[in-house]
Formats: C-alpha cells, structure tokens, sequence
C-alpha cells in the first residue's frame, strides 16, 4: 500500500474512531479538546501527509471549513448524488467534472470552471453521463451511486473508508400488551365519525423493534353491526391509521395497517367506531362495547385478551355539528398534461364550510395518490390551507399522504376554509398522477361543541358516494420528446465559395416533458455540381449563436449521395421548449456559381443516444421521415446599381432645401457574399447653373452617410461626381439598399437639373475583399424642372354638406367645405375671402362665420352690410390663426361653419333666409398664400365660386324620426297600426304641423279604408293632443281609399290635415323643445291568408315651388319665402306643410291656417326629399 493511501486509511480510521466513541459530534467536531487534534496532526505527519491535507483535517476538527481541492487534491464523496441534490459534494463533484474538457458542466457562465455552484442541475447530470461514458460506467444515467463515486474517489484522492451497509434493524421477540385508561362512557350520535371506544398499549421489549400486522376487533353489548359504519384504527394523536372496516360474520374485523413499536417503548392505540349518516330507529338506545380480541405479530405476546373499551349507547336523535364540501377555485377541473421540473402545481384542492350547529375543528387530512406514478416521481408535497403551507407524511406503499394539523384549524359556523395539495413533479414521464380523498373520513373534522367527529356528506361539487369520494384532476407527465422540424427562417439564399459561417441549414428542435441530451447527429448533405467532402468546417449553432457542436468536416462523394456526411459526436443537451438551430460551414473553391447544397436529417435514426437529462430514460427523436433544409445556392459577389422611379419627374419650387432629387438601388438579392462600396459616381446635368444645386447629400433612410468634406457642391455637370461615404457603404447580400440624394435648390433658380448614373462603378466583398464589379442599369435621373412659386386653386370639397333647414339661434352648422389645392410646393394659408352668397342672404342673418380645420378652428368671419363684392355679394376676410399648410401636389379643406341669428320680434334675422358662404373667386385677391419653399406670395387662381348648397333658417324646425310598428308589424285587430313616427320641435320655439301626405299599397289579400292620423303627447300612444278630435285623429271624417278625386289624391298618395271638431283647419302645435308621437291607422278587411300592407311618409323635393309673389310682413322685413296654406296647396311640393311660429313663441298670434307662416317639408331633419322608408304591416 502507498504512503498516500496509507495516509488515508489513517485518516479514515481516525475520524470513524473519533466519531465512534463521542469524541466527535456528527454535527461538529469542535468538541474535541486541543491535546486530542494535536495527537491526531502529530499522527498524521508521522504518516507523511500533504500540509494541505493536514490542513484540511484540522480545520475539520476544530469546526471550521475544509478548502477546496483540486481533483488529485483531496475531495471525498461518501453520499450519492442526483439531480435536485445540493451542498459541498455537488460543488466538488462540479471541480472534478471541470477538470477535464471532456466532462466539464459548462464552458462558460454558471457551472463552468471557477463558477462551479451547489446545486446538481441538468448540465451537471450531463458532465456526468459523460464521465461515466469515459470511464465505461454503466448505467450512464447521469446518477451518482456506489460506483461512480468509487471512480472518483480513486482519481489520486483522499479515499475515506465507507462505513459500509448498516447492520440490519433487530427484530424484537416479546410484546406486551396492557389496557390503559379507557374513553368516558359516552353518546355514539348519528353521523359521529372515530368515536373512541377502545384503548391498547403495546411495549416491544428491548431486544428490538417489533412488526404489529393487524388487530382484530369484536363487537359485543346489545347493539348490532349496522349501528356502525366503519372501524378504524387511530394513532395517538387521533389521526387514522389505515382504511375503516366494517364487521363480518363473527361480528368481527381485522385492522390491517402495520404498526410498528419500536424497541423498549411503547404505543397507545385507539380502536374507533364511524357512525352511519342515515337514521335507523331500531339502533337507538342501543348499548356498543368494541374489544380487542387479537393482536397479529411474529412477537411473542403477553398480556390479556380481550381488553374492552367504554359501553357507548348508540343515539340516532342528537344533531352533531356538519359541514359541506365542494371543489376548491384552485382545483385545475380538468385533465392537464405538465412536464417533469414543474414546480409548485397544485394537484387537487377542496372547500369545506361549517354547518350553522357549532364551530369545528380541523385536524388532518390524508390525500390518495391513486394513479400510476411513483413516490419517486413527486416532491416537496405539502398541504395548503389558506395560504399556509403543512408537510405530508407518506404511507409505506407511497400512496397516501397525511398532514396534520398540530392544533387543528378552527373553521368557525358558516366559514370555509380551502385545502389543497401542491409540490414538484421530478420524475414519471408518461405517467399520471391524480391526488383524491378516497373516504369521507380522510378529512378529520372535530365539533367544538359536541366533541364529535363529524362525517362530511358525499354531496358537493366534485364529490359523491362512489370509490373516491373526491375524484382529483389526472395529470399527465409528459413522457421526453423530441421533435425535429425545418425552420422556415433560415430560407433559401446564396451562400458564398470560400467564406467560412456559410448558412447551410436551419432547424427547429422542440423538446417537451424534460431537457433532452443527445450525444450524436448525423446530417446528409446534398449536392449538385459538386461534393459533401468539399464542406468543411461545419458547426451546429443556436439561435444566441453559440457553438453547439463542432466543427467537423463533411465526408462522401457524388456516388453515396451525401449521406450521413456531417457526423458530430458532441453532446448536445436541448431545453424543454423551442431551441432553433443552424448548420453554418466553408464552402470549397471547387463549388462555382449556380451549384446547390441541401441539408437533411431523418431524427429517428440520425439523432442517436438521447436521453432525458432528468429521468435519464431514451428518448427517440422524431419525425422517421426525412427533414429537409432550405436549398442553398451558391453565388459568387454580385451588385446591380439603379435608379428609383421615386420620385418621379416634376416641377419645382427654386429656393427648397433638402430637395430629393433622387433615390439609387444597391441591389445585392444574386449576391452571395455582403460587399461593401466606398463612394458612389453620380451623372450631374443641367441646362442652367451647375451651382444652383448645392450642399447634396446622400442618405441611408435616415441617415446620412455623406457628411463634412463628403457634403458634394456641384461646380459643373458631370457623369462621374464623386459621393464618397463616411465610413464605407455595406451591402448585405440577399437585399436591396435604397440611397436618396438631397440637395438644396438657389432661389430664383431656372431650368433643368438632373442625377442619375452611367458610370462604372466598383465595390468588395465585405469578407473576402475580392473586387466586384456591379451592373449598372444606367439612368439619367428624374428631371426637376425650377420655377419661381407654387400655385394655388379652392374648389369646393365633395365632404360639403347637402341643403338642409336649420333653427334660428343656432351655433356651429357647417356650410361649406372648401379644398385646397398646392402645387409645386407647400403652400400656408393666410387669409381666405368669403362671400355670402344667395339672393336673400343678409349679414344680419348670421352672427359669424368660424373657419375648421378638422377639430381645431383656424379662423372667423364676419359680414359687414357696408362690404360688397362687385356682383353685389357680401364679403368678409378671414385671417387664419396658427398654421394652415397645404402640402405639396396635395389638399387640405377648411370647414366652414355660421352662427344663425335670432328670428323673431326685434330680431335681425329673417324668417325663411338661404344662405351661403362660398369661396369670392370674385376677390380672389383676399385669399392670400406664401409658398414655404419660394417665400413669394400667391393668389388662388380659381376664377368660379365653391358654390355650396347652403341652408335656410327658420325661427325652430321639425325633427322627423319613425318609430317601430308594434307586434313586430302584425296586423292586429280591426283598425291596426299602419305607420309610426315623431316630431320633436327645436328649443328655439313651437312648430306647428299642418298636414301629412302617406303613400300606400296593399297586397292582393287585403283592403285598406277609412285612413286618419291620430296625435298623442306621449310615447305610450294613451294621451291624444288638443285641438283636434278628442281620440286625438286629426280629421273629422277618416279618408275613404274609394272614390278620391284628384283634387286630393295623386296616384295612392293620401293626404290629411288638422281640422277642429267643428272641421275647420288647423294646425298641431308641438312646443319648443318637445316631441309629439303620431300613428296612421285604417280599417283592414282580409281576403287572404297572407297578406301585407306598406305606408310611407311623402317628402318635398324644392322650396322654391312656394309661390315668390305673396309677400308678407314679418317684424318688418319683407320675406317671399313664406305663404299661406291655401298658397301652399297650389303646387308640387306640398306634401308635408308645417309652420315655424316665426314673429310669436306661442299659437295664439298667426295661429289661423290662413296666416302667412307656412312652408313644405324640403330640408328638414329626418324627412329625405321623396319619402321617408315604408314602414310594412303583415299577418
């Protein structure tokens, strides 16, 4: 034996010795006295030991911290190690591993050497299935055990001598069984659940631990079996041991959970009784004695048998305390399917709330893990309530879980509290787990007020009266997979001859359930026009552009196709999810431009020994069929150079800065390399001044890439002007670079000016420096012709509303919508000139004009009556506030809006006034522009006015609006509904109606007679308006559809106007502000089975038909625009007649239908100019 190893032996023997006989604590070695280390040292320099190993042992002696070593320094490992494991033997099995490049953790970051951590993690289970492979340890798993820590113990190491296997556990021979004090004879109410009846005490003898198998109980006294619903077997501290049984025959039953007594103490066991949840009235007053009769070991027993327990009379009257259950919110209700490493789930989860009897208490609850997972396969269970964590005990078949509650969890009357179970899934791929309470008594539920257990019912959400109580959710552990796919972004492209990091291949690697390592890939390479042997240099790379794998050089000939010509024996070990990949390599110059290479895989089989990093089972990669890459073709440098058909050629202002001129295209999309140009020659012509152009700059979107001396100023047309880049001009190959050239233009510049190119021009590959000399699509450039200013036109917008009536006093009504156009430059507003058109427009129909642009007012005008145009029309200049810039070759409108003036006595304005406000091409003059590039100012040259179609004000106007027929339109009863609608008047005062105008038709199968309106004040159609007839009809005498002449009827259009009772006409008057709600109905006769009857509301068409030679006097303004009804009626457009009250708020002033106030529908609200939509009846 070696000095070292005789050192070590010593060692071992010394610190097992120290140990044995107390002179070392386990915990901490600072116990020993200073005379007893430094025999120990002074031993261990006899033996010749290593300063730095002496060193270690003292400090382990007095208490402190060993250092660490090297692996030929001194590291022991005594514990096995798997993933999950922590402390300073994984940190030293880290060194070990790092010691050789061949094993190391990491070659960088956490794990690598020097940043070696305690936690045994998937990169250290795969540095050490690779030193198990080194090493030819089997299984190589990636699990330290006996044998793997034998290798490293022996690697030039201090090896510890292992205290070997533990001598077995004595079995004991004796056990006495005695009866202790026994429960209070007490009531076994109804429901009761683990009533003590009997109590046991078993003392196991000295010579060892002794193995109870089971316990069989007998019931005695007058009851019978039936009065219970289960035996159980309850430990010390009331938690259940085992399943309840019930009774056979004999009267007997057998509790067959092992318990075990250890050696020299003893146990004290409760023999329970579970009382039914259903009352038997023949139970009741029944006396119950439970005895143990039996007590089944290998141990010699002594004692006496039976030991009976209290006489509890069996009650069926007493209401105990209950709860209610049901699935918890965190319970997952469903089936999931999670991955080994899932941390912190929570499996199952239920709710239990107190009955309204008394309080209770909560004492434990014992989970079934009832599904094909291991014990092994879970960790860190707990038991959550509310929020706070309770460890779990396991059974021994690893099947049941138990937490207890050290002083039970009060769960006060009406109260819930949330139970659930939550850990770590660590192993089991394809696997389930599924976490349920099988028995009602699994949750251990005490009153507080009775002292019973209480029996949870099989009802709630979730829960029922079958084999499991409470089913929990099946989880699924996914089995490790992966998955091999192309990827898409890695897309077919030129790759360049003799550059190294080609791109050969993309692909997607999808990893599910756990991490995956695979120790071998094999890539065909396929080529056309050449060989897999001319590929060199080939790495795996990730998406962060780490090396994977790598470099190999690819194998094989024309002849075998490329198969399997790229081998990589790195272990490669792939995360659970999405880990994208690239084949990037060297190209020969034996490839030449247009030959091709295509990379597969069949994963199956080319992707060989993988393993899960955490289960270490084989995973077989997929799919089994082939996986082609993107097909790569092969090209050498190539650079096209054009000009852009943007912008094109056009007019423009001299004066501007930063024109463009024009955009070139670096067209590299054929290349296979980047390349990189220095300058750019640029054809100059003109047929002004060279150096009207000046301070012209290139730039790459926005950026400017000709900066300081490289800022060109032209002093002659010429076709090689030198553009030379600041830092170089890159071009990346598979892509197209767009430059733009800009320039600022002299003012008062004239003629012609053009950049293009024509000459030759020279570039590089950007990595292999070879010269490239690019295509060139030669262009003279887009012509840019100078002028002195832009030019200015305003029309009117479509976006200009339509004719329509508005109510006196009212802001903000749009009029018009003027656009304006800018040619050659950008053009700001100034001012803009108004005319306010229309015959009968005066300013004092009108408070102001205000100007829009969008939501922001620009402007505002007003009209002096003292202003005119030379056509007579009233004008006004607005100066524009802010900035108002018409772009260039575009538009922008302005919105026109008025404020009506008042109507009525001692009013400006005039009832049944049009107006207008338009664009005054007439003084254009006042519209006034200054071009942003020129500075000079402009006029509009627009010599037509916008001509809007304006609005007419009346003193308040009708809204119309139609109402839905009821019954969904059935035609019900003898006189339906045939038409619905309102009028609401405007604020500014009353409006009165004076008639209406319906169109009818009918269907074959039905007649329409007798037809009147009817008008009501509400919208419920119950309160019929004044002043007509009392049901609220407007007409005396309802319209017979037969026998019309034509004084009163056109085709089948129907018209019917107020009258009194005494039948003379009148007017509805609906006050300001308010709404009065109209219905059409009519006598129907059926001569079908189907049938249908549809009525519309006539419009009017113009205004101007109202007759222009009536004039009246109203506050002493002359208007034509108003007539009288019997004018009204003479002509087309009088088939909605109304009044606007305009000289009085109320009816009483002009209220005669022979007043000179009425007007037709044109315009109003709601009312289109032919009819409203038909509103259709049926059956």
């Amino acid at each position: 034996m070696s000095t070292k190893k005789n050192v070590a032996v010593f060692i071992g023997l010394t610190l097992a010795v120290a140990v044995a006989f107390g002179a070392v604590s386990p915990v901490s070695a600072a116990a020993l006295t200073q005379a007893q280390i430094d025999a120990i040292i002074g031993l261990l320099q006899s033996f010749g030991a290593d300063q730095s190993t002496i060193s270690n042992v003292q400090a382990s002696l007095t208490g402190g911290t060993p250092t660490g070593g090297t692996p030929t320094g001194g590291f022991v490992f005594n514990a096995n190690l798997t993933m999950g494991s922590k402390g300073a033997d994984v940190l030293n099995l880290q060194k070990v591993l790092n010691s050789d490049a061949n094993t190391q953790v990491a070659a960088s970051g956490v794990g690598s050497a020097g940043n070696e951590s305690s936690y045994f993690g998937a990169l250290t289970k795969a540095a050490v299935i690779k030193f198990q492979k080194k090493y030819g340890i089997t299984p190589s798993v990636g699990y330290v055990g006996a044998i793997t820590r034998a290798k490293l113990n022996s690697m030039g190491g201090v090896v510890v001598v292992p205290p070997g296997t533990p001598p077995p556990v004595s079995v004991g021979t004796g056990l006495t069984v005695s009866k202790p004090e026994q429960p209070a004879v007490n009531l076994a109410p109804l429901s009761a659940a683990r009533v003590p009846f009997t109590k046991i005490t078993l003392t196991a003898g000295n010579d060892g631990d002794v193995t109870v198998n089971s316990i069989v109980v007998e019931r005695r006294g007058q009851s019978v079996d039936a009065a219970l619903a289960g035996v159980v077997l309850l430990d010390e501290g009331g938690t259940q041991i085992g399943l309840a049984k019930t009774f056979n025959s004999n009267h007997q039953t057998t509790l067959s959970e092992p318990v075990v007594v250890k050696k020299g103490t003893s146990r004290t066991l409760t023999i329970g009784g579970n009382r039914p949840t259903a009352t038997t009235a023949a139970h009741a007053g029944s006396v119950m004695v439970l005895a143990v009769v039996g007590i089944n070991t290998s141990a010699t027993v002594s004692g006496t048998l039976p030991i009976e327990g209290a006489a509890h009379t069996i009650n069926e009257g007493l209401t105990i305390g209950t709860v209610t259950n049901a699935r918890g919110p965190l319970d997952p209700n469903g089936a999931v399917t999670k991955n080994v490493g899932t941390t912190g789930y929570t499996f199952s989860s239920v709710k239990v709330t107190a009955g309204s009897q008394e309080d209770v208490r909560l004492n434990s609850v014992r989970w079934n893990q009832g599904s094909s997972s291991a014990a092994s396969d879970l960790a860190n269970l707990v038991t959550i309530v509310d929020g706070v964590s309770y460890p779990t005990t396991i059974s021994t078949d690893g099947k049941y879980y138990t937490s207890v509650f050290a002083d039970g969890l009060t769960i006060t009357k009406g109260n819930a509290r949330e139970i659930s179970i939550k850990g770590d899934i660590v192993g089991g791929s394809g696997r389930t787990v599924a976490f349920n309470l099988e028995k009602t008594t699994d949750v251990n539920i005490v009153g507080l007020t009775y002292g019973y257990g209480i029996t949870p019912p099989t009802s709630g959400t979730g829960f029922d009266a079958d084999t499991l109580w409470y089913s929990g959710s099946v989880v699924t552990i996914n089995a490790g997979s992966l998955t091999v796919s192309n990827d898409p972004s890695v897309s077919s492209q030129n790759v360049a001859i003799q550059l190294s990091n080609q791109p050969l291949a993309g692909f997607t690697v999808d990893v599910k359930g756990e991490a995956v390592s695979v120790a071998k890939i094999e890539i065909n390479l396929s080529t056309v026009g050449n060989e897999a042997q001319d590929i060199t240099n080939v790495s795996i790379v990730d998406q962060n552009g780490s090396v994977l794998a790598g470099p190999v050089n690819g194998v094989g000939t024309t002849a075998n196709g490329g198969l399997n010509a790229l081998t990589f024996t790195d272990t490669i070990t792939f995360p659970v999810g999405v880990t994208k990949i690239q084949l990037k390599g060297k190209l020969s110059t034996d490839f030449v431009d247009g030959d091709t290479v295509q990379a597969s895989t069949t994963p199956s089989s080319d992707w060989t020994t993988a393993t899960g990093v955490q289960t270490g089972v084989a995973v077989t990669a997929s799919p089994s069929t082939s996986i082609s890459g993107s097909t790569m073709t092969v090209k050498a440098a190539a650079l096209t150079i054009s000009v852009g058909s943007d912008p094109v050629s056009q007019t423009v202002v001299a004066g501007a800065n930063a024109f463009t001129f024009a955009k070139f295209l670096l067209n590299a999309n054929s290349s296979g390399e980047d390349m990189r140009m220095t300058s750019l020659l640029l054809d100059y012509s003109t047929d002004g001044t060279a150096t009207n152009v000046k301070n012209c700059k290139l730039f790459d979107g926005s950026t400017q890439i000709t900066t300081g001396t490289n800022v060109v100023n032209p002093s002659a047309a010429a076709s090689s002007t030198t553009f030379t880049f600041d830092s170089g001009n890159n071009i990346l190959k598979g892509t197209t670079k767009t430059l733009e050239l800009k320039c600022d233009i002299a003012s008062g510049s004239t003629g012609k000016y053009q950049m293009g190119i024509t000459a030759a021009q020279s570039a590089t590959g950007l990595t292999s420096g070879q010269s490239v000399t690019p295509t060139l699509n030669s262009s003279g450039g887009p012509r840019m012709t100078l002028s002195a200013g832009g030019a200015l036109t305003v029309t009117l917008d479509s976006a200009s509303p339509a004719y329509r009536v508005v109510a006196a006093g009212t802001t903000g009504n749009t009029v018009s919508v003027l656009r304006f156009n800018a040619a050659s430059e950008d053009i700001r507003i100034n001012t803009i000139g108004l005319q306010l058109a229309g015959a009968s427009s005066t300013p004092g129909d009108i408070v102001k004009a205000t100007l829009w642009d969008g939501a922001t007012q620009i402007g505002e005008a007003i009209f002096d009556s003292s202003i005119k145009d030379t056509s007579g029309n009233f004008t006004a200049t607005s100066t524009l506030t802010g900035t108002f810039v018409v772009p260039k070759d575009g538009y922008k409108v302005v919105t026109v809006k008025v404020d009506a003036a008042l109507q009525g006595v001692s009013q400006s304005g005039t009832p049944g006034n049009f107006l207008a406000i338009d664009y005054d091409a007439t003084m254009r003059a006042s519209t006034k522009g200054v071009g942003l590039s020129s500075g000079s100012t402009t006029d509009p040259n627009s010599a037509t006015d916008s001509a809007s179609n304006g609005i007419r004000v009346f003193r308040s106007i009708p809204t119309l609006a139609l109402i839905d027929l009821p019954n969904n339109g059935r035609l019900t009863g003898a006189r339906p509904d045939l038409m619905r609608f309102k009028i609401t008047a405007s604020p500014t005062g009353d409006i009165g109606i004076y008639r209406f105008t319906f169109r009818i038709s009918t269907s074959s199968g039905i007649t329409v007679n007798n037809l009147n309106v009817y008008a009501f004040e509400d919208s419920g159609f119950s309160t019929s308006v004044s002043g007509v007839q009392t049901d609220g009809s407007l007409a005396l005498n309802s319209l017979s559809t037969t026998g019309l002449t034509d004084a009163n009827t056109k085709s089948q259009d129907y018209e019917i106007g107020a009258a009194t009772s005494a039948n003379a006409s009148t007017t509805i008057v609906v006050p300001a502000g308010l709404t009065r709600y109209f219905v059409l109905r009519g006598d129907t006769s059926s001569l079908g089975s189907t049938y249908s009857v549809s009525s519309q509301l006539q419009g009017d068409a113009d205004f101007n038909n109202i007759p222009i030679d009536t004039s009246v006097v109203v506050n002493n303004a002359t208007t034509t625009y108003l007539a009288s009804t019997t004018g009204a009626d003479l002509y087309g457009n009088d088939d909605f007649i109304w009044r606007p009250f305009s000289t009085s708020s109320t009816q009483a002033a002009g209220a005669s239908n022979a007043a000179n106030d009425y007007t037709a529908g044109y315009g109003i609200p709601g009312l289109p100019t032919t009819n409203t939509t038909a509103q259709t009846g049926t059956n």
